[in-house]
C-alpha cells in the first residue's frame, strides 16, 4: 500500500477544491471551508511527510493536528 502523504492528500483535495470552485460539486459550506484550509496548509508542507488519519483527524507524522473534519449533522448526511 502508498504511504499516505502530504503528496497523496494534496492532489486528492486539490482536485476537490477545483471541482468545487467550479460547480461541479456542491458539498457545504462546512466542506468547502475544509478543503480550502486543508489545500492551504498541505502546500506548506513538505511532499514525503506522512499524514495519519485518526478519529476525523489529519495528523503529521510527529503527531500534530493539522486539520479536523467537519461535523456532519443529521440534515447534511441526507443531502
Amino acid at each position: 500500500m502508498k504511504k499516505l502523504d502530504v503528496e497523496h492528500f494534496l492532489d486528492i483535495y486539490i482536485m476537490r477544491k477545483d471541482m468545487q470552485e467550479e460547480g461541479i460539486t456542491n458539498p457545504s459550506e462546512d466542506i468547502k471551508k475544509f478543503t480550502r484550509e486543508f489545500v492551504e496548509k498541505l502546500e506548506n508542507m513538505p511532499l514525503n511527510e506522512e499524514i495519519i488519519i485518526k478519529e476525523s483527524s489529519f495528523f503529521d507524522s510527529l503527531g500534530n493536528l493539522i486539520i479536523k473534519f467537519p461535523d456532519i449533522d443529521d440534515s447534511q448526511k441526507d443531502s
